[in-house]
């Protein structure tokens, strides 16, 4: 599992342009410090691959991933890029899935409101792949944001840089190819291209689009509490982003550096320093986003992962996918009560 996350995180990440700036201190603001409590949070995977049900979110467009080569798991960009046109959920219900994680004793949830795809799940002012053109318009960030805060969970939005619809003229859905004639660089029917670098323009344009849609994020909905970036490039500092919400924790994925650390799906030999966080995959043989057969790991399994980031003083969050109607399945349900119970003793 840390092989896959590693190499995906070499796709998606990039060097700091902030780091060593200015030195950087953990947010030390009274409403910030919930973090470090030893937490445990529901992520909630979400976008235009529930319409497939075959693919997983953003990196089922990628060609030649070393770990998913079942071609039925694979879509070219444009077939990709075209499921906006059917994403009109009609069971949308954040109520119901925060209910029950408050209940089982969750402190916070984490929704991807922008996946690699470059699908954004509000009607944004910046660009043109979002809800404001796709799905009747509608927003589904805000009623997310409400639920958490009728049940009393911090507010978390993961909000990804890369952005591969904006960026689908400049890039290869190959992955690691070369642009030689042995690993060609492949465009949006998975077909070889050439592909020069992108021009400095297109590369501001780029951050310019990121920093407009994050500073909708954190000031069109209150409170936000947690932002969990995914990859670069940097658009903006984390200065910044506490300026419009002075409370906030940002992990490290953006800058290099953060107010905590995320290891992806690999219990750490020892406690890393400072603040952190697993995030971890519920449904078993799945990637992050919903696909088809999507059965649940027991409680068991939950209950001993969970137990072992305690021991470590590190916060666990817990990813589940909803499906293109924007349902949890009764399976969630079910499991997520015999968690509760189980933590209450």
């Amino acid at each position: 599992m840390s092989e896959i996350a590693d190499r995906q995180h070499a796709m998606i990440h990039s060097k700091s342009s902030f780091a060593g700036q200015r030195p950087f201190r953990r947010n030390e603001h009274p409403e910030a410090q919930w973090f470090g409590d030893g937490s445990m949070g529901l992520f909630v995977h979400w976008g235009l691959s529930s319409v497939s049900a075959k693919v997983d979110l953003s990196w089922g467009m990628i060609a030649d991933t070393p770990w998913d080569t079942d071609p039925e798991r694979k879509m070219m960009p444009e077939a990709y890029f075209a499921l906006a046109e059917r994403f009109r959920p009609r069971a949308y219900d954040p109520d119901a899935w925060l209910k029950a994680a408050s209940d089982a004793g969750f402190r916070y949830a984490v929704l991807t409101t922008k996946h690699h795809d470059g699908f954004a799940l509000w009607p944004s002012r910046h660009g043109d792949f979002h809800t404001g053109r796709f799905a009747d318009a509608a927003d589904y960030v805000r009623p997310y944001i409400e639920a958490c805060r009728k049940y009393g969970l911090k507010v978390g939005l993961y909000y990804s840089p890369p952005d591969w619809y904006f960026q689908r003229h400049e890039m290869s859905f190959r992955f690691q190819s070369k642009g030689t004639p042995e690993s060609p660089h492949y465009g949006l029917r998975h077909e070889p291209i050439d592909l020069a670098p992108p021009s400095a323009e297109r590369i501001e344009a780029h951050k310019k689009h990121i920093r407009g849609q994050i500073e909708e994020l954190l000031t069109n909905y209150g409170t936000i509490d947690l932002l969990w970036f995914d990859g670069g490039p940097e658009a903006l500092s984390i200065e910044d982003i506490r300026a419009m919400q002075p409370s906030i924790v940002v992990n490290s994925r953006m800058h290099g550096y953060g107010d905590y650390e995320t290891p992806e799906r690999t219990m750490p030999e020892r406690a890393p320093d400072g603040w952190w966080e697993l995030c971890d995959i519920w449904p078993e043989g799945s990637g992050w986003g919903y696909t088809e057969p999507h059965r649940y790991q027991p409680t068991e399994w939950v209950l001993s992962r969970w137990a072992q980031v305690k021991a470590l003083g590190g916060n666990y969050l817990i990813n589940v996918a909803p499906n293109a109607d924007g349902e949890l399945p009764p399976e969630y349900y079910e499991r997520i009560r015999e968690l509760g119970a189980a933590l209450r003793g």
